[in-house]
């Protein structure tokens, strides 16, 4: 009996012994990096820089990029955006510069530059190893008249390869093209800009062309995609859409508020702005809120609620400052109490999360 129980116990230890090594084989590891666990904050500049914060908020180092790189050119005039690849990479836009600086996103180490093909870039995104970049271009075709549209527009979406970084066409949408998001394998395409203009085109990768035009309010100013439908929101209006066919689902005329901007969807809610202050509602609501969640304090005259981001149960507010000094952020939970105030860079624009 005693031999049969020790050799009991010796079958279940191998048991258990390869029981954790497979589920330490089938685990994946974290990516390696200073950055790894926290956010970044882009500096719109002068010359752009980005702070990195980590999620515990403790630990805020500025201008990442000059320390990771002393020896790299910066990063341009103003910096607009960054966004993501599949391959730990991040891409940061400098529209005053014209160029794509490409680095890795937990390291913040330069891959390379991209800087032909490009004028005046936004946003990108990024799908089936292609990225999709919006181009302001010119600027020769802003009317500012609604009533009057031009009769043509230079705005274009340069598709830059993945493998060689660099830019291998360009696709015409015969609109503004700002705001750009990738959803189930089709690129959705904002086409109003400064309050002018009123669709967003929807692109198929497979031809590069806009295979459908979906009519919104005047001035769409943000849109996010969720379960099947585009949210749209303009300074009075908070539109559905039906993401397949392009439908009107319910609009929400917004009787009392005004200005609105910043819309962002987390956790069946939707999140706005308007001046210095927050709103919420459910994502599907067709009655606006009568109260602010919060109001932060401000004395920027151009830059209140420069940047605005809700993430992982916490409300991000950047702050443009004056544009000549260092500015801050503001960190709230979603019950509007602020978490933290943090000194960033020179006009900070956005939030982006590892």
């Amino acid at each position: 009996m005693k031999i049969n129980k020790l050799a009991l116990f010796a079958l279940l230890g191998v048991f258990v012994l390869n029981s954790c090594s497979n589920d330490d084989d089938a685990s994946e590891p974290l990516p390696e990096g200073d950055y790894t666990d926290g956010f970044f904050v882009l500096n719109e500049g002068g010359i752009g820089t980005v702070t990195y914060i980590s999620d515990d908020l403790s630990t805020v180092e500025q201008d990442i990029f000059a320390s990771v790189n002393p020896n790299a050119a910066d990063l341009g005039a103003y910096t607009q955006s960054i966004f993501f690849d599949d391959n730990d990479r991040a891409y940061i836009i400098s529209n005053g510069s014209n160029l794509i600086t490409v680095v890795d996103r937990y390291t913040f180490e330069l891959i390379d530059v991209i800087d032909e093909g490009l004028t005046v870039p936004k946003y990108g995104v990024v799908y089936n190893g292609k990225a999709y970049v919006t181009n302001n271009n010119t600027f020769n075709d802003y009317t500012y008249d609604n009533d009057n549209p031009p009769a043509s527009y230079d705005d274009f979406i340069a598709v830059i390869n993945l493998e060689t970084l660099s830019v291998e066409s360009t696709i015409e949408t015969d609109s503004y093209t700002e705001q750009i998001e990738e959803e189930d394998g089709l690129i959705y395409v904002n086409g109003s800009s400064f309050g002018y203009g009123n669709t967003i085109n929807v692109i198929n990768p497979s031809s590069n062309a806009v295979e459908r035009t979906i009519t919104t309010a005047f001035g769409v100013n943000s849109f996010d995609i969720e379960d099947g439908s585009i949210y749209a929101l303009s300074s009075n209006s908070y539109e559905v859409f039906n993401k397949d066919n392009g439908e009107q689902l319910s609009v929400l005329e917004f009787a009392d508020l005004s200005g609105a901007s910043n819309l962002v969807l987390e956790d069946d809610q939707a999140y706005f702005t308007i001046d210095r202050s927050v709103y919420v509602m459910e994502q599907n609501s067709i009655t606006e809120p009568a109260t602010a969640l919060l109001t932060y304090s401000s004395t920027s005259e151009y830059g209140a609620m420069y940047g605005f981001a809700v993430e992982d149960g916490r409300i991000y507010i950047a702050d443009g400052g004056d544009f000549s000094s260092d500015s801050f952020v503001e960190i709230y939970s979603t019950s509007g109490s602020l978490l933290k105030n943090i000194t960033v860079g020179l006009g900070p624009n956005g939030f982006y999360f590892n």
